[in-house]
């Protein structure tokens, strides 16, 4: 009887969720949110300069060798996001968004940045720093 009931309702709750995939990515729900994010080759050469983006709006900024900041983020366009840092508001556009990758172009006054960032493996534990 279990097994009659559970085939009748496995190609619904499978068209159901067909339809709810769409909507969960028109409303931004997309592999940027809830994930780690850590700088593959910071420019800088400081290691773990990493993001995360709630999707309350929240954007926590941290690395192994500066105290985590606190953010305000927002999404502009479908390609590109904003957040204010200590009254300036930095924009980025999204160039690349993958489960595993995320490259962002930030405009950092009249200049334009590339910043690659990857999904690290867990466990990560930042390298010791020189003193």
């Amino acid at each position: 009887m279990r097994k009659t009931i559970f085939a009748a309702l496995l190609p619904a709750a499978l068209s159901l969720a067909l339809l709810a995939a769409p909507a969960a990515q028109a409303q931004g729900v997309d592999s940027l949110t809830g994930r780690v994010w850590v700088e593959a080759n910071p420019a800088n050469r400081m290691p773990g300069t990493m993001l995360v983006f709630f999707t309350d709006g929240t954007l926590l900024m941290n690395s192994c060798w500066e105290t985590y900041a606190l953010r305000k983020w927002k999404r502009t366009a479908p390609n590109a996001v904003s957040w204010d840092e200590d009254g300036a508001t930095v924009s980025a556009t999204v160039t690349k968004l993958t489960a595993t990758d995320l490259t962002l172009k930030v405009k950092a006054g009249p200049d334009v940045v590339e910043h690659l960032y990857s999904r690290p493996k867990v466990p990560f534990v930042c390298p010791d720093m020189k003193r």
